[in-house]
């Protein structure tokens, strides 16, 4: 029996995977773990492996078509073996000897629309002939059908205006459903930085400065460990605990928005931390983020400190249950003793799912974190 090479999840943000190049062709003979494809999300390229060990019997998606996560990419298997049937009708709209061409033709306008699309229109009751596509050459995209399923079929025109990219279309979504589904409740707190400072000059004596950044995902993760609710998140209403301490970490470059994740952050040290920031930085900037820092985040820290911000309240991204928010480290003026001293202080904005951390556990977790940052135990 033929398998089917499916589209891999991603990421719990990630909604849609362009195929950018296929490299292998039909009839190839592969093993499991050979790459096979590369694809691309709003954030990053990656490689695509297989899963199966035989010969390539069909490639089902063409390049530059978009597929979400489960969706039939290729079928692997011994050479002869039969197909699913409706592949044969779909092989009559492209060529027989490579990946299904994305138009196929709407039965009443002959309006340029893809299998998967089809598939969803069906699924959805929309009929694609009363579409107009907003894709290349009017090719009727994902979008085009989830928004007619949600209106009149004349939201389907597009308006007149500049497109969005795909990255900030997909942030874009990402905020609507946060703001849609999930209840923040926020606290906020002043976490006096002397300590972080005193080691940020030690480390750059040493010839390496560490970053803030690099210095409050060790305090969340401590945070994390003394309050494990705060990682958790809710799948409709099931209670889902992350299996580690991973940490995303908010990289904006332009008006592009990335969130590339550090794993095990309770494991690591400042300097490692360190290390993993500037990698994913490069990587983001380069469009290349490697797969292991695509997902699995259990929370987000969004560090506007560089600019003269003092606070801010940041979304949770859908997938998170929290995100800490962390402004500009200012001096002012606190009591010590019966003295007014100037000191250097951050204000940090935790933002919670309310419909599974109450306004008692937030508080507990942002306590823990301003003890962490100021006690100085940053090993």
């Amino acid at each position: 029996m033929a398998i089917a090479i499916r589209m891999p999840d991603l990421g719990t943000t990630v909604e849609e995977i362009e195929l950018v190049a296929w490299l292998v062709k039909e009839g190839d003979r592969i093993k499991r773990g050979d790459v096979i494809a590369e694809i691309k999300t709003d954030k990053a390229a990656s490689e695509l492996e297989s899963v199966a060990e035989g010969v390539v019997l069909k490639l089902v998606v063409a390049l530059g078509t978009a597929a979400t996560k489960g969706d039939v990419l290729a079928y692997v298997g011994q050479p002869g073996e039969a197909l699913p049937d409706f592949l044969a009708a779909d092989s009559d709209a492209g060529d027989a000897t490579g990946p299904l061409a994305p138009p196929t033709r709407a039965a009443a306008k002959g309006a340029r629309i893809s299998p998967m699309v089809r598939n969803l229109a069906a699924k959805l009751g929309v009929d694609p002939a009363t579409l107009r596509g907003t894709g290349q050459d009017g090719t009727i995209t994902r979008e085009d059908v989830i928004q007619a399923s949600q209106g009149p079929t004349s939201q389907a025109v597009p308006a007149e205006g500049e497109k969005l990219l795909r990255s900030q279309a997909a942030v874009a979504r990402a905020v609507l459903k946060s703001a849609r589904e999930i209840p923040h409740l926020r606290v906020t707190a002043a976490m006096e930085m002397s300590a972080v400072d005193r080691a940020r000059a030690e480390s750059a004596r040493a010839g390496r400065k560490i970053s803030y950044d690099a210095f409050f995902l060790k305090a969340l993760a401590a945070g994390i460990q003394a309050v494990p609710l705060v990682a958790a998140r809710l799948d409709g209403e099931r209670l889902v605990r992350p299996t580690g301490i991973h940490i995303a970490v908010a990289i904006g470059i332009e008006n592009e928005l990335s969130l590339p994740v550090i794993r095990d952050v309770d494991r690591k040290g400042l300097a490692q931390l360190q290390e993993e920031i500037e990698a994913v930085a490069a990587q983001v900037k380069s469009g290349k983020l490697a797969g292991e820092h695509l997902s699995g985040g259990c929370m987000t820290l969004s560090n506007l400190g560089m600019y003269p911000i003092e606070s801010f309240d940041a979304i949770i991204f859908p997938g998170h249950s929290a995100i800490l928010a962390l402004g500009a480290v200012q001096k002012r003026p606190m009591a010590a003793g019966d003295r007014i001293e100037i000191r250097p202080v951050a204000t940090a904005t935790l933002a919670v799912d309310h419909r599974l951390i109450n306004g008692r556990t937030a508080a507990l977790f942002l306590s823990k974190v301003k003890e962490a940052i100021e006690s100085g135990a940053f090993k």
